[in-house]
């Protein structure tokens, strides 16, 4: 069995509910999820070889999403996969509504001018300070296992049809700008990979823009619609994007097969898996 911690904010709720029914198509791998809304999980910390959750309140939302436990023990682990808490596209669209860079080609609302170099820059240190690159180095911290991050999706298109949409990502879509936009945020989702950390980029099939999601991947709701969660549908997509790369051989991917959305940021060679085989074999062997 290959047991994979995903730790992340409310985004990782349609990772949670697509498993339910998809896990059953991957009886050797086992999610097991460590949920706290909004930005809470940076009460976090290190302690030895595990990650323990300060506030009692939070430790009270992973022990219902984790099964059962309230810390983080990394030997229990082949890899991690940190979902949302903050690392998202809109690094870039709230920056462009004040500031822009010098390839930049929209004029409309009133901004600064700055070099392409000093906004990439920005993005990347925005994206930096974010709960979710925090939590990776603070796994880094207790594990040299495989890291995984998955940014939080982009906001769905509906979101334009608000009696008031939030400025930045209302200009920012609808600019001459957006694609420009989105290849600078990508670059600066590169930037942030250091050898043990690898980003896995929200799918493509899945936007209806550069800067939005499709309507159809919107969380349903019965009253105001809810732009800034996707569907048990996405789940399911990025669930198998992730596992696909993860151990090319469950989702019948080659594993030199570079397409899709998935940005390849380190080897994604698992030495947690070799280990893991190596065991198995060995059990065997002593058995026979």
């Amino acid at each position: 069995m290959i047991r994979v911690a995903l730790l992340g904010n409310s985004h990782l709720d349609n990772w949670k509910r697509a498993w339910t029914s998809l896990g059953k198509a991957y009886p050797g791998i086992e999610f097991v999820f460590f949920a706290a809304p909004g930005a809470q999980l940076e009460c976090c910390e290190p302690q030895g070889d595990r990650i323990v959750f300060k506030s009692e309140d939070v430790a009270r939302w992973v022990e219902i999403t984790s099964g059962g436990r309230r810390e983080l023990v990394a030997a229990d682990y082949d890899a991690f996969c940190v979902v949302g808490l903050g690392c998202e596209v809109r690094a870039a669209t709230s920056l462009y509504s004040g500031w822009r860079a010098d390839s930049h080609k929209g004029e409309q609302g009133r901004f600064l001018l700055v070099s392409d170099a000093c906004f990439l820059d920005v993005v990347c240190d925005r994206l930096k300070a974010s709960v979710a690159m925090a939590l990776v180095g603070k796994l880094r911290q207790i594990t040299d296992k495989s890291i995984w991050l998955a940014p939080t999706p982009a906001p769905a298109e509906v979101v334009l049809t608000l009696d008031k949409p939030p400025e930045d990502i209302e200009m920012a879509a609808s600019a001459i700008d957006a694609p420009a936009l989105r290849a600078t945020y990508d670059e600066a989702c590169r930037r942030l990979a250091a050898e043990d950390l690898i980003v896995l980029e929200q799918p493509k099939a899945t936007l209806a823009s550069p800067l939005l999601s499709k309507n159809m991947y919107r969380r349903p709701t019965w009253t105001k619609p809810d732009w800034m969660h996707l569907n048990d549908a996405y789940g399911r997509i990025v669930i198998r994007e992730f596992l696909s790369r993860f151990q090319p051989s469950l989702g019948g991917q080659d594993a030199g097969d570079s397409s899709g959305n998935f940005l390849r940021l380190a080897d994604p060679i698992l030495g947690a898996l070799r280990s893991t085989f190596s065991q198995l074999s060995t059990r065997r062997r002593s058995k026979s």
